[in-house]
């Protein structure tokens, strides 16, 4: 059991699965860019199998090597493994847009292993942890919003046809004609956007209240 702590515990191990989790990223933005979706179905779908049974692997290994009923205490470790579980939704049938919902959601993943691995280069205190994270989790929060839009709106909403038209979309809504053409899109996709921004504000909102905390502290 120890060699299993050590292998999880090691810089090695959780640089691997980043770079697993970046790969899906990439692979995830070529899947909703129609033209390269075509040319690498099968290569994507390789990359996405291969994946989620190395996060399979890597969870329960993870599991193994934390202390008797203590994984699901640290608040990580259970985003992790809802976010693997849920992932597991099979891509068939109806269920078919839910799994790639659910499978964008793996690019998130990137902020837990980012944690962990900033935490051991930047000192505990050091201010520039807390601004890296909230920079790194609004740009996933914007590509990851983008995919899902990309799946859910596709096909059957104008501008939200590609990862790049979906990214657009998103940003012009900051003008008031992108505002307008979103309304007039239709409730769900006011709403998609409204969450988008209300995220974005929460990430700021929490970013200011730690460096507040920080500098008191």
């Amino acid at each position: 059991m120890q060699h299993i702590r050590t292998l999880v515990a090691s810089d090695g191990f959780r640089s691997a699965i980043l770079f697993l989790i970046v790969l899906n990223a990439f692979a995830m933005g070529l899947e909703a860019t129609p033209a390269a979706a075509e040319q690498y179905a099968k290569p994507l779908g390789w990359v996405f199998l291969a994946s989620q049974v190395v996060f399979v692997v890597e969870i329960a290994l993870r599991y193994l090597a934390a202390p008797r009923g203590e994984f699901f205490s640290d608040s990580w470790n259970r985003f992790d493994f809802i976010v693997v579980a849920l992932s597991l939704v099979p891509a068939l049938g109806e269920f078919a847009l839910v799994a790639r919902v659910f499978r964008v959601l793996r690019v998130l993943r990137i902020v837990s292993v980012s944690d962990v691995l900033l935490g051991s280069v930047l000192r505990k205190e050091s201010s520039a942890k807390p601004v890296l994270l909230s920079l790194l989790l609004a740009l996933l929060t914007s590509y990851v919003f983008a995919l899902i839009g990309f799946h859910v709106f596709g096909e059957i909403r104008a501008g939200w046809g590609s990862l790049a038209d979906s990214a657009a979309t998103l940003f012009r809504m900051v003008l008031p004609q992108g505002f307008e053409a979103v309304a007039d899109a239709g409730v769900a996709t006011l709403a998609f956007c409204t969450a988008f921004y209300l995220v974005l504000v929460s990430i700021a909102a929490n970013l200011v209240r730690r460096l507040r905390q920080g500098a008191r502290g």
